[in-house]
């Protein structure tokens, strides 16, 4: 006879603190939904919610994500759910992701999703400052010519940045970057960006991640990023003169403009020499027909089936070229 154990997983994964049982079964889970946590869970939604509400349930919502942040409590592993249609606005000042241990998470789908727009100043961003926390689910927008970056990762280990989509408004209303890492070596190490979005309409923007300090065990994997920047940069991620150990940078893909003489790494660039880990599987195509580097030579990085096109409808090359000597 088949054990029935159904009413006590009904049970287990209804009865959630602070009241959110009512909230139902079919979002829950850890894919996309609701995480289960032993924590607390905080609620917001710009169209009912209020800054004096408790924000334990969809009915008592809290008004922003920093209003839900401050309830949150350090290490719990506390959850912030933003309902389907939330919409906010991003200031410098606005979200600090201050609060170890905190995930927050958009339901909906599409642009039904929660959307946070850029629209102030440059120097508008999401900033985070305290370790063990993740961001998921959302989508974001670029209404402002030269938006610096989308997240500012400051003394933040093991940030994960994973399925959101990032959208320019036009080349005149834009992000320059989305991620950019502080330059504190070794304060953001564990940076996880995997399965994100970025259209970039900007013709001089940044890269997609920007790395201005040491970074260890650093993982980007599964994003795409459709660019129309025609500068000669590293357009996918940028490492100046700092090193990542241990990395992953695996499965990407990106699809820019670009300049058709590149000089420098069209997908990743950087001038240290002592990077260790691995890239493997991305693929990249731009205009360059002549040099094709998809990064700048002597990093230490260690590469596998990585692909490039510098031609439309042709399809892409193994870069670097095999040595079969």
């Amino acid at each position: 006879m088949a054990l029935d154990i159904a009413p006590t997983l009904r049970s287990n994964i209804t009865d959630f603190p602070n009241g959110v049982t009512s909230f139902g079964i079919p979002v829950i889970g850890s894919g996309a939904g609701i995480p289960v946590t032993t924590g607390s869970y905080f609620f917001v939604d710009s169209s009912l919610g209020l800054s004096g509400n408790a924000g334990t349930s969809p009915s008592t919502a809290l008004a922003t994500v920093d209003q839900a942040i401050n309830k949150c409590t350090a290490g719990k592993g506390d959850v912030i759910v933003c309902m389907p249609g939330h919409a906010e606005a991003v200031t410098a000042t606005s979200i600090a992701l201050d609060v170890a241990g905190v995930q927050v998470v958009g339901l909906g789908f599409g642009l039904n999703r929660p959307t946070f727009t850029y629209t102030s100043a440059t120097g508008s961003t999401i900033t985070v400052s305290a370790a063990n926390c993740s961001w998921r689910g959302c989508h974001f927008i670029g209404n402002l010519d030269n938006v610096v970056t989308a997240f500012t990762i400051g003394a933040a280990k093991d940030f994960v940045l994973s399925g959101n989509t990032f959208a320019d408004n036009s080349n005149a209303l834009h992000f320059l970057s989305i991620v950019t890492v502080g330059t504190t070596d070794n304060a953001a190490d564990g940076l996880q960006v995997a399965g994100n979005s970025w259209w970039g309409l900007a013709v001089a923007p940044a890269a997609f991640i920007s790395i201005t300090g040491d970074l260890d065990r650093l993982v980007v994997a599964d994003n795409f990023a459709q660019m129309a920047s025609t500068d000669d940069e590293g357009h996918f991620i940028t490492l100046t003169a700092d090193t990542v150990r241990a990395a992953r940078i695996l499965r990407n893909m990106l699809d820019v403009t670009g300049s058709t003489g590149a000089a420098v790494g069209i997908f990743l660039t950087g001038s240290a020499t002592d990077c260790s880990g691995v890239c493997a599987y991305n693929l990249v195509a731009s205009l360059d027909t002549t040099a094709e580097l998809i990064t700048t030579a002597g990093t230490g990085l260690r590469f596998f089936e990585n692909y490039y096109t510098g031609t439309a409808d042709a399809s892409g090359k193994l870069w670097p070229v095999v040595d079969v000597a």
